[in-house]
């Protein structure tokens, strides 16, 4: 049986094997010398017959094949509404409004209200009403709405949620048909439409469960810098993180260019003398000097412009050894534990970048060089890549494709959507890279312990 991969997945040849990933989401699985024939026409072993039909079965599940009887579209993000579904187009609106199902179970919904509650002031500006509902009273924000059409349309969407799913949203415009959106990403581009701005020019990045916790408290202020001609979402708490967040998006022409609702990316907060700095719920920033501080938070700002034609974006992080011309690489769920800990990597020569991602380009011999989004003292503005930390599998089998796997984890981490050539420059720039397995800890005390056998 010849397996096709989905229309968003590649196959990519590496090892005698191959890496099936798709270009649209972050999702991937190593491909066996073995099975790579078997996905091409040649007979299973009989021995083999029922671990093959379940790898066929996670990779239908992830969509990096096609499915018997399946459409190869997915399902879109926004339809209409229709009365014996989602709600109904007879109710009317005398001025835009977005009726939001919620509920608080959900992480996404729990980022969702922490983003409402931070553009507050905006959305009051906008002319718009924004009404949420499951948990517990219906809350509103915007434009006020009279009790009787709030009673109306919290009666008609009340099933929305368990219809559509949480969160989900039906915008009412007057004159026009209504429309069902659903999903973080989906929802929150509404907002940003319902405030008078283009969704693709904010940054949007969807929460874990780690960034709920961390943006779930009030904020003081939410300060919009601009990006390559993209809003990004500044929040602060306490007097001396609003100057900063200000500070840092002086010079971008936010406050001429970009206006509008902006979901919370970036935080910034100083609980007693030390600067905070959190992408989400990854700390990605902290020092005791607030020059410090404002330089990370307009490097972190600036690294949210599109990449170059040539460069590709992965995420994860990277560390540069001082004065050694020399990056390496390593997860990015490994961020928080690092820039706590950045102290005994600065003696030992290793600075965390504070780049939301690790920008990679092609150098003058084909190896991949980190590039900087922005210049800061003692850096220079592109570094060779010399490696990657990378986890320890919890079951690592010897054999010839265990690299193959390893790597497998490490192109998944290029940032989607991406292009298919792209997925092969990554590839490439990968698959001679030394990897360095171990824990988190193990990594800090390889950094500290030998920093020149890197």
């Amino acid at each position: 049986m010849t397996v096709q991969p989905s229309p968003d997945a590649r196959l990519v040849e590496i090892d005698g094997g191959a890496i099936l990933l798709r270009c649209d989401v972050p999702a991937a699985a190593w491909v066996s010398p073995a099975a790579l024939g078997w996905t091409r026409g040649a007979p299973v072993p009989p021995e083999h017959a029922a671990d093959y039909a379940r790898c066929l079965d996670a990779w239908r599940a992830a969509g990096l094949i096609r499915g018997p009887g399946l459409q190869d579209e997915p399902a879109p993000a926004e339809q209409p509404a229709d009365r014996e579904g989602a709600g109904s187009d007879r109710v009317s609106a005398s001025h835009p409004v977005l009726v939001v199902a919620s509920s608080p179970d959900c992480g996404y919904c729990r980022q969702l209200r922490s983003d409402l509650d931070a553009n507050r002031q905006t959305l009051a500006l906008s002319g718009a009403s924004v009404l949420l509902l499951g948990e517990g009273s219906p809350l509103t924000w915007g434009a006020a709405l009279e009790p009787a059409q709030a009673e109306e349309l919290t009666a008609t969407y009340a099933h929305l949620g368990r219809l559509m799913g949480t969160p989900s949203a039906v915008r009412l415009s007057p004159g026009d048909s209504h429309r069902v959106v659903r999903g973080f990403e989906a929802v929150t581009a509404a907002l940003v439409e319902l405030s008078g701005s283009e969704p693709g020019r904010v940054v949007c990045e969807v929460p874990t469960s780690c960034s709920v916790g961390v943006n779930g408290a009030p904020v003081d202020a939410l300060v919009i810098a601009r990006a390559g001609g993209r809003a990004v979402g500044i929040a602060a708490r306490g007097e001396g993180a609003v100057r900063m967040a200000t500070l840092a998006a002086e010079g971008t022409s936010a406050r001429n260019t970009v206006r509008g609702y902006a979901p919370v990316t970036l935080l910034v907060e100083r609980p007693r003398n030390l600067w905070l700095v959190f992408r989400g719920g990854e700390l990605a920033a902290r020092s005791r000097s607030a020059n410090e501080t404002l330089d990370a938070l307009r490097r972190i700002v600036a690294g949210f412009e599109p990449p170059g034609a040539r460069q590709v974006r992965l995420m994860c992080g990277a560390l540069v050894r001082s004065g050694g011309g020399r990056a390496l690489l390593f997860p990015r769920n490994w961020m928080s534990y690092l820039v706590e800990r950045n102290s005994p990597l600065a003696r030992a020569g290793w600075r965390l970048s504070p780049d939301p991602f690790a920008c990679l380009e092609p150098g003058p011999d084909g190896a991949p060089l980190l590039s900087h989004p922005s210049r800061t003292a003692g850096l220079p503005p592109r570094t060779p890549v010399v490696g990657v930390l990378t986890p320890r599998p919890t079951a690592l089998t010897p054999g010839p494709s265990t690299r193959a796997r390893l790597l497998t984890q490490i192109v998944n981490w290029a940032v989607r959507p991406v292009s298919p050539d792209h997925i092969r420059t990554v590839c490439a720039w990968v698959a001679d890279l030394p990897l360095h397995l171990g824990t988190q800890e193990e990594a800090l005390a390889f950094l500290t312990r030998s920093p020149d056998a890197i």
